[in-house]
């Protein structure tokens, strides 16, 4: 790919973020209604998708630039996310 300037950068970096947010806020908002006795299995695998989200925010904002190496592991992280959020649906 090629290289980002500082302000494409901090724009993709915050597009990043701002879907990660979104995501965190709606999870969070249906984590809220799920029976957590009846429906233990999906609440785990949604609970897991919060802690995976909440941890690429948290690289998004640690990390100066998205070199790379960077973009690789928020794909990776993007791909752990839908594995998750897929067997989450397919649980509930």
């Amino acid at each position: 790919m090629y290289p980002l300037s500082n302000k494409e950068d901090a724009e993709t970096r915050k597009l990043i973020a701002l879907a990660l947010v979104a995501l965190l806020v709606v999870i969070a908002g249906y984590l809220w209604f799920v029976d957590v006795v009846s429906d233990q299995q999906v609440f785990g695998f949604l609970l897991s998708v919060e802690f995976v989200a909440f941890s690429m925010l948290v690289y998004v904002y640690i990390k100066p630039e998205l070199d790379q190496v960077s973009r690789s592991w928020l794909l990776i992280g993007c791909i752990g996310l839908a594995l998750c959020l897929f067997l989450a649906f397919m649980v509930g």
